[in-house]
């Protein structure tokens, strides 16, 4: 069986993943960066709340967890520290992140490093008077580390400064440099500067000898750089061809689905995955202009329906756009491909998965856990005993 996937974020990488473990031949096809990249390393399967239910882990989730590295879940929420003074709870994280949560009562030393974007007083102050530390009585400390070689290392990108500390000399004169200046706290939090490989965060981790991980990172910081690098290491050891191209069209059949693509052959296969995003990552775009006349449509050629509360309606051909000031900004986050589960609406062999889909939640389990349905769903009746 011949499967396409269009988009490698959470989405569709759990797609591609599963259809291979299933027995298919895949080809994924993307070409920029998408939302996944853009995260903050948090994993949430709902948007978060301070009194969430405990997170179900679903046993397909969980391997990919597990094949993916560098994410960590389990049955009970984690407390991430957010680059705005929160502590939030997330049901899991990228291993980078610095659980608080056991940490409880404890005191923490945020590093004082002279980057441009890092206020280590601040931050730590903030993080100090949030409800959770003071109902807990926990302590965040800032506590000066040098850690730069050079002016210039000030306002490199994050990304940037972070693979500096893949070298192994640097992850151990940074490990050196948190270890002289521990002063009886009982953890480290840092910036997102672990390096990007999962073994030069463990190399820091061991040498300090103490709690140690990361606040959240920016939009196109390090924790979505460290997906992709894995993302491509997953996909690879899985065989599944990976062709980075633009779709600029897509044509489906009774039992066959043709992608065209811009200045390469286009795409024949049994079935498809659509996981190309929403707004955000520029799966779905606006057009027509701004205010009451605009719309929202797919990214490339397509007939397929989209949907917004339950409504179906056809967007490019939609006379006076989606009215915003009825609806609200928050329409970008409802809208999306209208879906009877994972399949497309009206098709039999299209299947869509994550932001793209309209009326579920844009965090990145989720995009997982639909994925996997929409992967599930595509193999249909074929579907064989995933390999161990």
């Amino acid at each position: 069986m011949k499967l396409v996937v269009i988009g490698a974020g959470a989405a569709g990488t759990a797609a591609a993943w599963f259809l291979a473990r299933g027995g298919a031949k895949v080809t994924l096809v993307h070409d920029r960066a998408g939302a996944t990249a853009l995260y903050s390393g948090a994993l949430d399967l709902t948007p978060w709340t301070e009194h969430a239910p405990p997170l179900v882990l679903d046993p397909d989730l969980s391997a990919f967890a597990a094949a993916l590295t560098g994410w960590a879940l389990g049955p009970k929420p984690c407390r991430i520290a957010t680059r705005s003074g929160a502590l939030r709870p997330a049901a899991g994280r990228a291993a980078a992140l610095l659980d608080l949560e056991p940490l409880a009562g404890r005191r923490i030393a945020v590093a004082d490093v002279d980057r441009d974007e890092w206020d280590a007083r601040l931050v730590a102050q903030a993080l100090s008077a949030s409800p959770w530390a003071a109902r807990t009585g926990t302590r965040f400390e800032a506590v000066r580390v040098r850690a730069l070689r050079g002016g210039h290392e000030r306002r490199i990108a994050l990304y940037d400064f972070a693979q500096l500390h893949d070298a192994a000399e640097r992850a151990d004169d940074f490990a050196e440099q948190l270890r002289k200046t521990t002063n009886g706290h009982d953890a480290w939090l840092v910036g997102p500067w672990l390096g990007t490989e999962p073994s030069s965060i463990e190399r820091i981790r061991a040498a300090v000898k103490l709690p140690l991980g990361e606040i959240n990172s920016p939009p196109g910081g390090p924790a979505g750089a460290r997906f992709e690098l894995a993302r491509d290491r997953l996909l690879a050891a899985q065989k599944v061809e990976i062709l980075n191209a633009r779709v600029s069209a897509l044509h489906t059949g009774p039992n066959q689905v043709r992608v065209e693509l811009v200045e390469k052959p286009a795409l024949e296969a049994d079935a498809a995955v659509l996981a190309i995003g929403g707004v955000v990552a520029g799966g779905l775009r606006l057009s027509g202009g701004v205010g009451s006349r605009a719309t929202v449509e797919l990214c490339f050629s397509a007939s397929l329906p989209l949907s917004l509360d339950g409504h179906t309606f056809d967007a490019p051909s939609t006379l006076h756009g989606v009215d915003f000031q009825a609806h609200g900004l928050r329409t970008l986050e409802r809208i999306g491909v209208a879906t009877d589960g994972a399949r497309v609406h009206g098709e039999r062999a299209l299947f869509a998965a994550g932001d793209v889909v309209a009326a579920r939640p844009r965090t990145v389990l989720e995009a997982v856990r639909s994925g996997i349905a929409a992967a599930r769903a595509a193999l249909g009746s074929r579907l064989l005993t995933p390999a161990q």
